[in-house]
């Protein structure tokens, strides 16, 4: 598929209220927008307790974050995308992805990440959407995203397994930088790959 078709897949959408419904229905269907922990329960008791608080939480910068090991660390400067399907007939909510970085003290980003956060780019596509390119598509736009943040480059990780995520960031300009172990999340194999944002 041409990096023009698809450009013509997705659309990427700050969280709102107009796609709030089918975010419901994806996490009440087992989906989580964390790779790391399912936060699908706490998502929901959030949405049912207040949903205009749930979602200014979403875009809102600052605060906490809770790890998977039940520790909290500072929140990082962050995008969080909504994936929408355009050629799909009603336009189906299909996945979520997001952007996070460092800042100096001048309020300037820098690219070294903290040791809990594995790259710059998380996403991640409900299952019964899965290899339709929309992975491809929104990192692609998130990546232009990146560049108006002023990120000289990305580091972004997958799961030494995930052929299907290996070919995305590929795709996408990825190139290999080495294999890892994060002990933090467990013995299993990453790769670490690097794509560049500046001609």
């Amino acid at each position: 598929m041409s990096d023009r078709v698809l450009s013509k897949i997705v659309s990427l959408h700050a969280p709102g209220r107009d796609v709030l419904p089918a975010y419901v229905r994806a996490l009440e269907a087992g989906w989580s927008p964390n790779t790391m922990r399912d936060v699908a329960p706490e998502q929901l008791a959030a949405i049912a307790a207040d949903p205009d608080a749930f979602l200014s939480g979403l875009t809102a910068r600052g605060g906490k974050i809770r790890l998977h090991d039940g520790s909290e660390v500072d929140r990082l400067p962050d995008i969080i995308r909504w994936i929408i399907a355009t050629d799909r007939p009603g336009r189906p909510f299909v996945g979520s992805i997001n952007l996070r970085w460092q800042e100096d003290d001048a309020g300037r980003p820098v690219t070294e990440l903290p040791p809990h956060v594995l790259g710059h780019v998380g996403y991640t596509v409900l299952p019964n959407h899965a290899g339709n390119g929309y992975a491809s598509a929104a990192l692609a736009a998130v990546l232009a995203e990146a560049r108006t943040v002023g990120l000289p480059f990305i580091k972004i990780t997958c799961d030494a397994e995930n052929a299907a995520s290996r070919r995305i960031i590929e795709k996408n300009g990825g190139c290999f930088v080495e294999s890892f172990v994060a002990p933090f999340y467990g013995p299993e194999e990453r790769l670490m790959y690097r794509i560049e944002l500046q001609s």
